[in-house]
């Protein structure tokens, strides 16, 4: 790995078994030896300033048991394929960090959104400083980009930025070559693919969103097998066979403590070279627990930890380690216990026990309450994301219901996460795995002229959900029980209850968390509705005037109560597919 001393190059390589290791940067000067460590490791440090190697290629010769071969470097900041081969190139990563004094918010106050890079700028509508920037890094910094993001007060999750095969990888690029480098297609010079890396988190910085970053450590890995082998990269089955848990080749040996390391001094590069504020691991069951944990230990505490909790096969943990190995730490994890109960309710095709299911997931899946969890915060709550339908194709084009479905997502207890274009109705027509389709995974932002009423009401949902403390308890919801005294949330079942009602609707009085309000707390309470059937739904309200906060048949939002809207009393009809929030 390339890393700088006083702005002098040094290079380390791990090569434990080598007798000797030297370097050849490729048309220039002779090849020079690597100095052997006592842990495992060769290193060099260069005459040449930063300034003069950026932009070579260059490549290890390894003498080994009599044998010479040539390998990348496995830690490269720049790579590129060469027909069959991979070339790692020197390049300068020292930045002029405009936003250095951003720090991102705590991550009970965040709502992610989810969005393959190029997917923001790629469409021919999409208004970017010049046609040369479409999909690119520079095209996200556009000011019609940066400026949508930022009305929407949204924190980014951008799918993997690593350089990626491009056979495998296609356009959503879930199969890394190689971890330190990055995406070299999406640049305008490749020459100064990391310094655009690092502009364009700038700029959001800029704007005030934080930006989360995919990786992929499960599988992939071709520079490291190249350089260390298969049998230290990659995990095997007690009978010597490899083990394949993500469906893409096999399984990274995490495990392993120097692969172990790799991974973790890799997102430390990411955090202290491009300032990311979080990362979301493909896949993060196939990772070991004792790696997550030091994961957990060693990055910054500001980091945002988010996790696959599932795998294709061979998981080292599940959702029930939230509770347990997992409890202390700030692991949060995707959460499928919210995502198919709220689907079957959206699409009115749920009974009496799937609202039993959502009722747990809008409270937390808390482990009280029979769920896997300790807090709110390590729940990802989400109805769609790039792995599937678009929210649009979901609800077939029903806007209605496309916004039902971001409020049940914003206003459930934990972390909520929209997957892009939500807003704007995007469509893949219809089709749910578009792993190599470019041109459905882009977004069409003529739409945003025949949405802007949901992307409005949608801003503004989010911008609420940030003011109330309703939405972001930190602990355990208590229900109220007959004759209970102390509830933080009280359900709300349509006339007809237990016997005839709609069982696909469902309403709540919440109040706030008592660490905000200890007194009065009755009167701070909101309510909210939920209609995902085909019918109207009846529902009986507390005593008082309730001013309309949120109505989902008008999708109109306003904090202080949408203002030509009469207060509702005594009781309320809620149109089939939409959803309110009421407060007094």
């Amino acid at each position: 790995m390339l890393s700088y001393s006083r702005n002098t190059p040094i290079i380390r390589l791990y090569m434990p078994k080598a007798d000797e290791v030297t370097l050849v940067v490729d048309g220039w000067f002779e090849s020079q030896p690597l100095t052997k460590e006592d842990n495992g490791y060769w290193s060099i440090a260069l005459k040449q300033p930063v300034n003069e190697l950026a932009g070579h290629s260059y490549h290890f010769n390894i003498l080994e048991n009599g044998q010479v071969f040539s390998i990348a470097d496995p830690l490269a900041h720049r790579t590129k394929r060469d027909e069959k081969f991979i070339k790692s190139y020197f390049s300068d990563i020292r930045f002029d960090w405009k936003h250095s004094d951003f720090v991102s918010p705590p991550i009970h106050d965040i709502v992610i959104y989810e969005t393959h890079l190029p997917a923001l700028s790629r469409h021919n509508s999409a208004r970017v400083i010049h046609r040369s920037h479409r999909g690119r890094y520079s095209g996200v910094t556009s000011p019609f980009i940066l400026n949508h993001l930022h009305k929407m007060r949204v924190c980014v999750e951008f799918l993997p930025l690593h350089a990626s095969d491009g056979l495998l990888g296609q356009d959503w690029g879930y199969f890394s070559t190689s971890f330190h480098a990055m995406r070299e297609s999406y640049a305008l010079k490749e020459a100064d693919v990391n310094k655009e890396v690092m502009a364009m988190v700038d700029a959001m910085h800029g704007q005030g969103i934080p930006v989360i970053l995919d990786v992929v450590f499960n599988h992939g890995a071709e520079l490291w097998v190249q350089a260390w082998g298969k049998d230290l990269v990659y995990r095997k089955h007690d009978n010597g066979d490899f083990c394949h848990g993500s469906g893409c080749g096999p399984t990274v040996n995490t495990e392993h403590p120097f692969i172990r390391e790799m991974i973790i001094q890799t997102l430390e590069h990411l955090v202290e070279t491009y300032r990311f504020d979080g990362f979301r691991f493909d896949l993060g069951a196939l990772h070991d627990k004792q790696t997550m944990l030091e994961i957990d230990r060693r990055l910054p505490k500001h980091i945002y930890l988010i996790a696959e909790p599932w795998a294709l096969g061979g998981t080292l943990w599940g959702k029930g380690d939230l509770a347990h190995d997992f409890a202390e730490s700030r692991w949060a994890v995707w959460n499928d216990d919210f995502r198919e109960p709220a689907r079957t309710f959206l699409m009115g095709r749920g009974d009496h026990h799937n609202r039993d299911r959502l009722m747990q997931a809008i409270t937390g899946n808390h482990i009280r309450n029979g769920g896997w969890a300790v807090r709110p915060q390590q729940r990802i709550n989400y109805l769609t994301s790039h792995d599937g339908k678009s929210l649009a194709d979901f609800v077939e084009g029903d806007k209605k219901r496309a916004f039902l479905g971001m409020l049940m997502v914003l206003i459930s207890q934990g972390i909520p996460m929209l997957s892009e274009g939500s807003e704007l109705m995007h469509s893949k027509q219809g089709h749910d795995n578009s792993y190599n389709r470019p041109d459905l995974n882009q977004i069409d932002w003529t739409k945003l002229r025949f949405n802007q009423d949901l992307v409005s009401a949608t801003s503004k949902l989010i911008a609420l959900r940030k003011s109330l403390p309703h939405f972001r308890y930190r602990t355990h919801l208590r229900y109220h029980y007959d004759k209970a005294l102390f509830w933080d949330i009280c359900w709300i079942f349509p006339t007809g209850f237990p016997h005839n009602d709609n069982t696909n609707a469902i309403g709540y009085i919440l109040k706030p968390p008592p660490v905000w309000y200890k007194f009065r707390r009755a009167r701070q309470s909101i309510i909210v509705l939920l209609n995902g059937s085909d019918s109207g739904a009846d529902f009986h309200l507390p005593k008082g005037k309730w001013k309309v906060l949120v109505d989902g048949n008008g999708i109109e939002v306003n904090p202080h109560g949408l203002p030509d809207v009469p207060p509702a009393q005594a009781n309320y009809y809620l149109h089939p597919g939409t959803g309110v929030v009421l407060a007094q």
